[in-house]
C-alpha cells in the first residue's frame, strides 16, 4: 500500500514540463506531423506552461482526438479549445497532490493561417460569440456560508483556462433603481412587485447582450454572487412576498448560467456561524435551494462546512470538471461513459419531461419513482425499482443498480443525500438522510448508509466501510484489511 501511494504521488507532482514532453513524444507516435516553435515572450499569454506548434494541414482533424486519447492514458483532461488569431488554443489540465488544477497550453498554428484574410478572421469571430470560451457561474447559498468569500477569491485569482474574471453581485445592474433603505423589510405593493420583478428581467436581458456576453466573449469567467433564482428561496429579503408564482414564470426568460455553485451548510454549522437566522429558517433555506434547482443539471452541491480554503478548491474542480465537458460537446469528442438499454431512456424520458398521466403510467411500469435532476451520463444498467428523492442530488458517471433507494430518513426531514461523482451504488442499497457519498466510492450491494462516506470507500452491510487509499490522480488504490464502523456525522443533529 506504501508503494501504491508513493507511486500515485509521483505521478500527481509531475511537472508540467515531463508532461509537455511526453505530449511531443505521443504526437510523434500517433504520425501528427508537427514542428516545434518558439514562443514569444511578450505575447500577453496567461502566465502557464505552454508549447507552440506548427500542424500539417491533413493532421489538423485528428489532433483533438489524439490529445483526447493522451488524456486518458495520463489521468488529464482536455479542458478548453477556443480559436486565437488564427490559431487553435487546446488546455490540458490535471490535479495536483492537493487536488488543485494545474494546467499546460498547446498553441496549434496552421502552416497557412493567413491565407483565409478578412472572411476568416470574420468567421472566427462569428464562432467565438456563438461558442463563448468564458463561463457564467452562479453562486447560491445562504449568508455565512462563505459564499461571498469563494467568491471573491476565484475572482482574484480566475483559473489559467480564463484571460480575466469578473464578479457580479445577483444582476448586471444596467438599469439602477432608486436606492432604498435596506432595514426596510414592508413588502412591496401589487404594482411594486409586478414593476421590480420586470425592471430585473429587463435588466438580466440587457446587462447580459450588452456586458456578460462581450466578456464571455473575450474568455472571461464571470461569477455572480447571487442570482436571480434567489427570489423564489428567499422572496421576503427582497419584500416580493406576491407574486411568487410570476417570478417562477419568469425564470425560464432569464439568461441561465452554464454552472451553478450551491454553498450547502447544516443548520447547526450556520447557527455558530451567525445567530441572525433561527435554526429552522435556515433549514428551509436549505431545503429551498435544492428544490429550486432539482431540474438543472449542471448544478454543483458544495460542502460549504469546510475550511474556505476547502471549498474554494472543490470550487475550482466544479469549473474545470464542466469545461472538460463543454469542451468534449463542442469537439465531438467520443463518450467514454457506459451504454444504457433502451428501457433505461424510456424511464428516463418520461421522468424528465413530466407528461401528464403517461409518466405516471411508464413509473408505474418500472416500479420507480425519479423525481431529482439526473445528468446526461448516469448509467442505469437494470432500471426497476429504483426511488430517488426529489432533492438528491447525483453527480456524474454515477451508476445506480436495480432496487435502489436514495432519500431522506423522516418525513419533517426535507434533505436527501449528495451522491458524488463516478459513485457506484450496488442492488438494493439504501442512502437515507443528510449524508455525502464521496467521489470514486462504492456502495456493496444491499447496504445501508445514514453516514458520509469519505471518497474511494466502499460500504458493506449497516454503515461498515472498507477504508481505502485511493489517489484521484489515478483512481487506484487497496483495501485495508479491517473492516471499521464510520463515525456519526456531525451533520447528523442529535433528535435523528
Amino acid at each position: 500500500m506504501i508503494m501504491a501511494e508513493a507511486i500515485a504521488q509521483a505521478v500527481a507532482n509531475q511537472s508540467a514540463e515531463a508532461r509537455l514532453a511526453a505530449l511531443l513524444r505521443h504526437l510523434q507516435a500517433e504520425q501528427v506531423e508537427h514542428v516545434v516553435v518558439e514562443e514569444d515572450g511578450d505575447s500577453g499569454e496567461p502566465k502557464h506552461k505552454g508549447a507552440s506548434l506548427v500542424v500539417a494541414a491533413e493532421s489538423l482533424p485528428q489532433l483533438p482526438r489524439v490529445l483526447h486519447e493522451f488524456c486518458r492514458r495520463n489521468d488529464m483532461s482536455l479542458v478548453d479549445h477556443c480559436h486565437r488569431a488564427g490559431e487553435q488554443m487546446f488546455m490540458l489540465g490535471w490535479f495536483d497532490a492537493e487536488q488543485r488544477p494545474e494546467f499546460v497550453s498547446l498553441r496549434v498554428k496552421h502552416p497557412n493561417a493567413r491565407a483565409g484574410g478578412w472572411w476568416q478572421r470574420k468567421r472566427e469571430q462569428l464562432n467565438r460569440w456563438r461558442e463563448p470560451c468564458g463561463l457564467l457561474i452562479a453562486c447560491l447559498g445562504p449568508e455565512a456560508s462563505g459564499r461571498t468569500n469563494v467568491v471573491e477569491r476565484l475572482g482574484a485569482r480566475p483559473l489559467a483556462p480564463f484571460a480575466d474574471a469578473h464578479i457580479m453581485d445577483l444582476r448586471p445592474h444596467i438599469m439602477h433603481p432608486v436606492p432604498v433603505n435596506p432595514e426596510n423589510k414592508v413588502p412591496r405593493g401589487r404594482f411594486g412587485t409586478m414593476a421590480k420583478l420586470m425592471m430585473f428581467v429587463a435588466d438580466y436581458w440587457l446587462g447580459y447582450w450588452l456586458q456578460i456576453r462581450p466578456k464571455l466573449v473575450a474568455s472571461t469567467m464571470v461569477v455572480s454572487n447571487r442570482y436571480f433564482d434567489d427570489i423564489l428561496v428567499d422572496p421576503s429579503y427582497y419584500r416580493i412576498d406576491r407574486f411568487r408564482s410570476l417570478a417562477r414564470w419568469l425564470l425560464p426568460w432569464i439568461p441561465r448560467p452554464e454552472l451553478w455553485l450551491v454553498f450547502d451548510v447544516p443548520s447547526e454549522v450556520l447557527q455558530t456561524r451567525t445567530r441572525e437566522v433561527a435554526a429552522e429558517e435556515a433549514a428551509r433555506l436549505r431545503s429551498e435551494y435544492r428544490k429550486v434547482l432539482r431540474r438543472r443539471e449542471d448544478v454543483v452541491v458544495l460542502d460549504a462546512s469546510k475550511p474556505l480554503d476547502e471549498i474554494t478548491a472543490e470550487a475550482e474542480r466544479a469549473i474545470v470538471a464542466q469545461l472538460v465537458r463543454r469542451t468534449a460537446r463542442r469537439l465531438g469528442l467520443p463518450d467514454t461513459s457506459k451504454d444504457n438499454p433502451t428501457s433505461t431512456d424510456v424511464l428516463l424520458f418520461f421522468c424528465r419531461r413530466h407528461v401528464p398521466l403517461l409518466s405516471k403510467l411508464v413509473r408505474v411500469l418500472f416500479n420507480s419513482d425519479i423525481h431529482c435532476r439526473l445528468p446526461a451520463d448516469v448509467h442505469m444498467p437494470h432500471p426497476y425499482g429504483i426511488v430517488l428523492h426529489r432533492q438528491a442530488v447525483i453527480g456524474h458517471r454515477v451508476t445506480i443498480m436495480q432496487q435502489v433507494m436514495i432519500g431522506g430518513r423522516d418525513h419533517n426531514q426535507l434533505i436527501a443525500p449528495v451522491i458524488g461523482d463516478d459513485v457506484t451504488i450496488g442492488a438494493g442499497a439504501r442512502v437515507l438522510g443528510d449524508v455525502r457519498i464521496g467521489n470514486g466510492a462504492t456502495i456493496g450491494a444491499n447496504a445501508v448508509v445514514t453516514r458520509d462516506i469519505p471518497p474511494g470507500a466502499t460500504v458493506v452491510g449497516a454503515d461498515r466501510i472498507i477504508a481505502m487509499s485511493r489517489n484521484s490522480a489515478t483512481g487506484q488504490g487497496e483495501a485495508a484489511p479491517n473492516v471499521t464502523q464510520f463515525p456519526v456525522s456531525s451533520r447528523q443533529n442529535t433528535a435523528a
